[in-house]
């Protein structure tokens, strides 16, 4: 796929349905972020108690009754954990994916920082923003990232 780059107006053009969809993502995954630490939470119980649980002793019904089902409410967390998991990260990877239709870079879903490639004949860099800013001010070089933007007004000064 070949790379896309954006005006400065395409951008901000982009942003109120970007501003929605990382919203929307966050919301979404934040939702099942709980139930993740929730299912996990019963996972490390159950672990305990198996731990905890005596090596059954053959001889003794109620302590292998005891084991197995201490073993079985082991096995179901793990089961529960592990499909929560992997519905975690379906999940995260349908949002990116979303987001990144538009030909931006997702850097950070939780922020939402994006970046919008852009060029200027050969000079190369992007456009960037992150929720909670009005408007795209800022850019900045690949290499720079985010702790090297610097405000629009000094992009006259490269290209």
């Amino acid at each position: 796929m070949k790379e896309r780059y954006f005006t400065l107006e395409e951008a901000r053009a982009l942003l109120p349905e970007l501003k929605e969809l990382l919203i929307a993502a966050n919301r979404d995954l934040d939702s099942r972020s709980g139930k993740l630490s929730e299912l996990n939470n019963r996972y490390l119980e159950a672990e305990a108690a198996l731990d905890d649980c005596q090596t059954p002793d053959q001889e003794d019904d109620e302590s292998l009754r005891d084991f197995r089902q201490q073993r079985a409410r082991f096995e179901a967390a793990i089961s529960e954990l592990s499909k929560e998991q992997a519905e975690f990260v379906r999940l995260l990877e349908q949002w990116v994916d979303k987001i990144s239709s538009h030909g931006v870079i997702l850097r950070k879903m939780k922020e939402g920082l994006l970046d919008f490639p852009a060029a200027n004949g050969e000079f190369k860099y992007f456009l960037c923003w992150q929720l909670g800013e009005e408007d795209i001010t800022h850019w900045h070089l690949s290499n720079d990232g985010f702790i090297g933007r610097k405000a629009l007004p000094s992009l006259s000064e490269y290209c």
